[in-house]
């Protein structure tokens, strides 16, 4: 993200060990809960690898970069992708009902398509490292993909666009409010990014979103709360 190293490593102690707090408290959660607590660990190991390629870039050594920036990619290009609407199909409540399904639906579908598009991009730049190259503009870190030949695919929307619906949608749909107000967080910071800093929209939105995803912290004993709450109404009634 910006600024510099110590930014990131920063961001990470931060991160991990309010994470690592919540996942305590997820611990006597069902495991779907788990998953969302660990959101902020996984944010915080995505900037622990930016800090090395911060590291790496100061040096001069903008190849021995690349690695660690494969690191950071494995979060932003893959693991999100799928694991935050997963996080929102596994604690949406199982209630009967046409919209009921159809949310639950498109949220498998999401993530389903999050595990398929994540994994040939990244499987991509795996098998293609010198595709990728790694810059500092601007007191921010510039990832640059340049694929050598044109895409067989044309997509009606851009792959930011289609990036983010995926991302997106399954917050936005939720039954649980806590879900939809941190989906809104995370759409501010996207705009935010893209405003003022869209020379380096990876970095800065990622870094924005760790950030944000402090609020998990807050949202998650409330939100397993608030399920108890749903599966018990949902529950058929005995006698």
């Amino acid at each position: 993200m910006c600024f510099s190293a110590t930014v990131s490593y920063g961001a990470t102690a931060v991160l991990v060990t309010t994470g690592m707090y919540a996942v305590q408290q997820g611990r006597r959660m069902p495991p779907a809960y788990l998953m969302w607590a660990l959101i902020p660990v996984f944010f915080g190991l995505q900037q622990a690898f930016e800090g090395r390629v911060w590291q790496e870039l100061d040096a001069g050594h903008a190849g021995a970069a690349v690695p660690y920036a494969l690191g950071f990619h494995f979060f932003s290009h893959f693991l999100w992708l799928w694991w935050i609407p997963l996080c929102c199909y596994l604690v949406e409540p199982r209630l009967a009902g046409t919209a009921a399904m159809l949310r639950r639906k498109v949220m498998a579908g999401c993530a389903m398509f999050g595990a398929f598009a994540g994994t040939l991009v990244y499987s991509t730049l795996l098998f293609h490292p010198e595709w990728m190259s790694v810059s500092v503009k601007l007191h921010s870190i510039v990832y640059d993909i340049s694929v050598p030949f044109p895409s067989p695919f044309h997509l009606p929307v851009t792959p930011a666009a289609l990036y983010a619906l995926t991302i997106l949608v399954p917050l936005f749909i939720s039954s649980h409010i806590l879900i939809r107000i941190f989906g809104v967080l995370v759409v501010f910071s996207m705009v935010f990014a893209s405003d003022f800093y869209g020379y380096a929209y990876v970095s800065v939105w990622c870094f924005f979103a760790a950030v944000l995803s402090l609020y998990i912290v807050y949202m998650t004993p409330r939100l397993a709360t608030s399920g108890h709450d749903a599966d018990r109404l949902s529950a058929p009634s005995e006698g």
